[in-house]
């Protein structure tokens, strides 16, 4: 698939073959995709970690205790990133792709996680998922992805349990007709 064709914001699901455990049955956010390479996030996978066990106070205390962290991929960062919808004045803020917004700075925990609102504003996540160049490609070739387009509410929810499922329903898939690697999808 060109790289051309797959302007991010988009996800990939993993194939229902896809048996490396780092990705088996994950929707990952993809924010970014070049010749050079590609990095999202997984957006379905929680660490399983209060926010206040993570961060020291003041911060741990400034965040919702239900804030869900999540595990953004295989590669490991010193920090948590904040990924967000829309500009926030007088936040370091780096937008990745249209509607999507990354944030490393302290001061935007309070102001996206202080409260739990139904829908989440932005998602924390702890490391990443990235490709170097033609990888992704070549895993795609092989059918270890799907492409799901974006969707907002798909990516800012908290309601994770299920979300590959949802996700391959979308594109009509069912795990019965993935044919085992190398083959892709049926």
């Amino acid at each position: 698939m060109p790289v051309e064709s797959l302007a991010p914001p988009y996800f990939l699901l993993a194939s229902p073959a896809m048996l490396d455990p780092n990705f088996a049955k994950t929707v990952v956010l993809m924010a970014h995709h070049t010749k050079e390479g590609a990095l999202g996030w997984i957006v379905n996978r929680m660490l399983g970690v209060a926010p206040g066990d993570l961060l020291a106070p003041p911060l741990g205390s400034s965040i919702h205790a239900d804030t869900p962290i999540r595990l953004g991929g295989p590669i490991v960062t010193n920090g948590l990133v904040v990924v967000f919808r829309e500009e926030l004045p007088g936040i370091e803020q780096v937008e990745m792709a249209p509607g999507i917004r990354v944030s490393a700075s302290a001061e935007i925990l309070p102001m996206l996680f202080a409260a739990s609102p139904p829908r989440p504003l932005g998602l924390l996540i702890l490391g990443y998922s990235g490709w170097g160049p033609e990888q992704l490609e070549h895993e795609m070739e092989d059918g270890a992805w799907l492409v799901l387009p974006w969707d907002e509410a798909f990516a800012f929810t908290n309601e994770t349990g299920d979300l590959w499922e949802r996700g391959l329903a979308r594109l009509g898939v069912t795990p019965q007709n993935v044919l085992p690697f190398p083959g892709g999808v049926s």
